[in-house]
């Protein structure tokens, strides 16, 4: 049953996507403006596409002494396509390109839904609540990342999927897998879990069996041949289960109750990591996954995603921050809200709607407010005073050293400075490597009190005199070859 005229549903949708693109910009663009995004990963990625639109292929000397194509770093082709945007939008591009695409795969979630129902209440509860969802909200408060915008390609898939429109779905799955290296496994898992809602239409399961055995080939074939002949850094994370994707998965099978145990245990010798994995896992039922277990087909396209975050040494990626949830935020809303529709009384599945939207947004604001892992609180905070506000230096000032600089000279700078400077050849991020006799250097005064800092990232601090200081921002120039 239509429940909204033509006239409401066009104005609750503009008010939907109006609301959710401004809370983005607060958080997304401000923390740019404030200096609150670094050179990993912002300022590298900006760089990268300044080399690409300039006909050169990044060597990562950015933040690497020894140079390395970025193409080996992460396959991702995204940042060539979009490389010429950076000559209009500048160093915002990829935040403003990871908000459009966040608000396209909302739509892309209204659109799919509204395929199954003609509720319309129940698509755009769905597209709110996959609006305010944790994995959403904490990806737009860390710089960029191009599993982002793959992420959001997912309801379209599954849209044009439904629809039987293969040509455009096929161009989806291509758009999937270029996004990053490891996500076109993901594509398989997807491709072989819808395989069982289409099980009596051969032609669909025709074209899902083609794109699973796509998936899996470019995965082995980035990752196992391409990656690795242009200097890739291959598994780091996941060297301590082996030293190939043949030995870890040899491994997982082989020992599946030290790979149950991995899935849920803290693995390191630090005891405030306990509560971690257990944090995810409490979050992401909060935020659909508790209905998803009654979509299982929907639950196995979820193994990928947990198992690269909770198999991996590095315990950033095991909880619930930043940008390494965000690709199962469509995932869970779709398939609650699959479920949900499966009901046949209206008032039960609006206040089942109801009740998850209210859950993920409590589950929202537990991440920003209250969690046990690691969360940068004033890049998402939007709420309180402290998000538009930068409390280590005078930003404004930051700005007009910036202005300083020359266009076409080298500069060495901290972290947080390095995305506002990428648009130029010779950028390099202090706090990874040694200066490399920059012509410039700008950085804080916490830099100069570091004795020990200094002498293994400056060793030739002397040869350079102070162009202008606030007695906290200092910008340096080179006076010796």
């Amino acid at each position: 049953m239509t429940t909204l005229t033509n006239k409401q549903k066009k104005i609750t949708l503009a008010a939907v996507f109006t609301v959710a693109g401004v809370l983005y910009c607060l958080i997304s663009l401000v923390n740019h403006y404030l200096f609150k995004t670094y050179a990993l990963d912002l300022g590298l990625y900006t760089h990268v596409m300044y080399d690409f639109v300039h006909g050169r292929i990044d060597d990562c000397i950015m933040f690497k002494e020894t140079a390395q194509s970025i193409l080996g770093a992460h396959f991702d082709l995204y940042l060539f396509i979009l490389s010429p945007l950076v000559l209009v939008f500048g160093s915002y591009t990829l935040l403003l390109v990871q908000i459009a695409a966040v608000l396209l795969g909302g739509w892309g979630v209204y659109k799919l839904i509204s395929l199954y129902t003609d509720d319309d209440l129940l698509s755009v509860l769905a597209t709110v609540t996959f609006f305010l969802s944790f994995g959403i909200l904490h990806a737009l408060s860390f710089d960029y990342h191009s599993n982002v915008l793959t992420a959001m390609m997912l309801p379209w898939l599954l849209y044009f999927v439904k629809k039987r429109k293969f040509w455009q779905s096929s161009v989806m799955v291509v758009l999937f897998v270029i996004g990053k290296e490891n996500l076109s496994l993901w594509l398989f898992f997807i491709a072989i879990g819808l395989m069982w809602d289409y099980r009596k239409d051969k032609k669909t399961l025709w074209h899902l069996l083609v794109y699973a055995i796509f998936g899996i080939s470019y995965f082995l074939i980035i990752n196992m041949v391409v990656m690795p002949r242009i200097g890739g850094e291959g598994i780091s994370r996941y060297s301590h289960l082996g030293g190939n994707y043949g030995e870890i998965a040899l491994q997982l099978v082989t020992h599946p109750g030290e790979t149950l145990k991995i899935l849920f245990t803290n693995t390191m010798d630090y005891p405030n990591l306990n509560s971690r994995k257990a944090e995810f896992y409490f979050c992401a039922l909060a935020t659909g996954m508790a209905l998803t277990l009654l979509k299982p087909n929907y639950l196995f396209m979820l193994v990928p995603l947990i198992a690269q975050k909770m198999f991996s040494a590095d315990p950033m990626l095991w909880g619930i921050s930043v940008q390494y949830n965000v690709e199962m935020m469509p995932v869970l809303v779709i398939s609650s809200f699959l479920v949900i529709i499966k009901l046949k009384k209206r008032v039960p599945r609006l206040v089942l709607a109801g009740v998850l939207l209210f859950s993920t947004l409590l589950t929202t604001f537990y991440t920003i407010g209250v969690p046990n892992s690691l969360v940068f609180l004033d890049q998402i905070c939007v709420y309180q005073g402290r998000h538009y506000e930068q409390r280590k230096f005078d930003a404004d000032y930051a700005r007009e050293l910036i202005k300083q600089i020359p266009d076409d000279a080298s500069v060495s700078a901290a972290s947080m400075f390095v995305p506002h400077l990428a648009l130029r050849d010779d950028i390099y991020d202090l706090d990874s490597r040694p200066n490399p006799g920059a012509d410039y250097v700008l950085i804080t005064k916490p830099y100069f009190d570091k004795v020990k800092y200094w002498k293994m990232v400056f060793p030739d601090k002397d040869m350079y005199e102070t162009v202008a200081t606030d007695g906290t921002l200092f910008l340096l120039r080179r006076t010796q070859p």
